[in-house]
């Protein structure tokens, strides 16, 4: 499948861990924050801003896990400005003889709002951040890790795989 060595393929999955216990303590700390205001209100100003911020890092852990995967599998390369959204797109596409897709479509999709939301705290000069913009991306947090999590456990499987085809040779 690929040119990957089962060392490589072990610090790979040590990586994918260590991030997706991050998004894990992202989720927990959204939630945390949500439980403190009435549902339908307008958490001020302050709860607004770290939930940002917490969107942004949910989203830059995301896309570390990609870029390691795609950087050990492919040779992919964060050039270019639209390398954010490539990579997206790569993570979600089958690469005969490297690997299988790392994520589904549906999930590409619905990360592709957070990647959106990210660039938007990233390059936007107004903190005051309007909570219309964001309260589905925090409402719908726990789906998306959920379905992240699952394409990253499954893609976990085939490098499994990959490391028992390795030592057989």
């Amino acid at each position: 499948m690929t040119m990957a060595d089962t060392r490589q393929l072990l610090i790979l999955k040590a990586q994918i861990a260590s991030d997706l216990g991050a998004i894990d303590r992202i989720e927990e700390a959204v939630s945390s924050a949500m439980t403190a205001h009435e549902p339908e209100a307008t958490p001020p100003q302050i709860v607004r801003s770290g939930l940002a911020l917490y969107l942004h890092d949910f989203y830059q852990a995301v896309e570390q896990v990609l870029v390691w995967i795609t950087r050990a599998l492919n040779g992919f390369d964060t050039l270019g400005e639209a390398w954010h959204l490539d990579l997206l797109r790569l993570s979600s596409l089958d690469v005969e003889g490297l690997r299988p897709a790392v994520i589904s479509d549906s999930t590409r999709v619905q990360l592709d709002r957070y990647r959106s939301f990210r660039h938007f705290v990233r390059h936007g000069y107004d903190r005051d951040f309007m909570w219309e913009r964001m309260k589905d991306l925090v409402s719908d947090l726990p789906k998306v890790v959920t379905l992240f999590e699952e394409d990253v456990h499954r893609f976990l499987d085939v490098l499994d795989e990959m490391a028992r085809e390795l030592n057989e040779e």
